[in-house]
């Protein structure tokens, strides 16, 4: 008999004792055994670093999770790229809303993925909890595109990846995925521990601009047209990054975005939109 059927056959017979360590069993496996002996309640983790996470299962279906900020699909995906730590399950402690909208295949899979990324970026990377520094040597003129400039402007030393994740309302794995960015372009470094606060990077007026315009129009637009507006807000920074002064590309830009929304959304939204972006372009909007 397979060691994986031994290891479900125990399962199933000794129900609510489900428990180990997550550098011997990772999460796709514990999902699968679960999920195989139909088990409702909660999978606790923490990993080596005490940041805790929770999952809840509805015989064997995964129909809620959190970690810290994350919730839904997002905190099993950071469970999942989890390399040390330990796991328990316990009995359900109260009703929980479902969450989670991926079915147990999907979240295999997306789980995988994630894996397969987390390995290549832990090279760099070890965990969520370093803290990005801006590098005293770095080369203004590397190449950058507006996520990169737009995460950015968070690092000063002071905050870990983590941090810089809630501050942007990003998830910390997304956030990895641009600081290794800026770890190859060698404009930021990492510390394991806090370094002295500095002011942070000073990003060129008019890419400052343009992530305000960013902002400004996440606020309002509808997701569906998000795709092509980013699409043309990292046209608008390409010519940024042949030319650090052309104001002309950040106009044009703007105005771009400001037909995308009159088309998408109506006249009224774009106007709306032309007032704050009018701001911005003049120097008077708030930080």
């Amino acid at each position: 008999m397979p060691a994986s059927a031994g290891k479900l056959f125990c399962l199933k017979v000794e129900r609510m004792k489900l428990q180990g360590s997550l550098a011997e069993l990772k999460l796709p496996d514990i999902l699968q055994l679960a999920n195989m002996s139909q088990e409702t309640g909660i999978i606790e983790f923490r990993n080596n670093e005490g940041v805790i996470g929770k999952i809840v299962l509805q015989e064997g279906e995964v129909v809620h999770a959190r970690v810290g900020d994350l919730s839904g699909d997002e905190a099993v995906f950071e469970i999942a790229i989890w390399f040390d730590g330990a796991f328990r399950f316990v009995p359900l402690d109260k009703e929980y809303s479902q969450n989670v909208r991926g079915n147990l295949t999907s979240l295999l899979m997306e789980s995988a993925r994630r894996l397969d990324e987390w390995r290549v970026l832990s090279r760099k990377i070890p965990s969520f909890s370093y803290f990005p520094v801006i590098s005293e040597d770095n080369n203004d003129k590397k190449t950058l595109n507006t996520a990169e400039w737009g995460i950015l402007r968070y690092i000063d030393g002071s905050k870990n990846i983590r941090d810089i994740a809630h501050e942007c309302s990003e998830t910390p794995f997304r956030t990895s995925k641009l600081v290794y960015g800026l770890l190859i372009n060698g404009l930021v470094t990492l510390s394991r521990f806090p370094a002295e606060k500095k002011t942070e990077k000073e990003v060129p007026p008019l890419v400052t601009k343009l992530l305000k315009i960013q902002d400004e129009t996440r606020k309002s637009v509808d997701a569906g047209l998000l795709k092509d507006i980013d699409k043309m807000l990292q046209d608008g920074l390409a010519r940024l990054n042949v030319n650090i002064d052309d104001k002309k590309a950040v106009i044009e830009t703007a105005n771009a975005v400001l037909q995308a929304v009159m088309v998408g959304m109506g006249r009224d939204a774009s106007r709306d939109l032309a007032l704050r972006f009018k701001a911005i372009l003049k120097g008077q909007a708030s930080s």
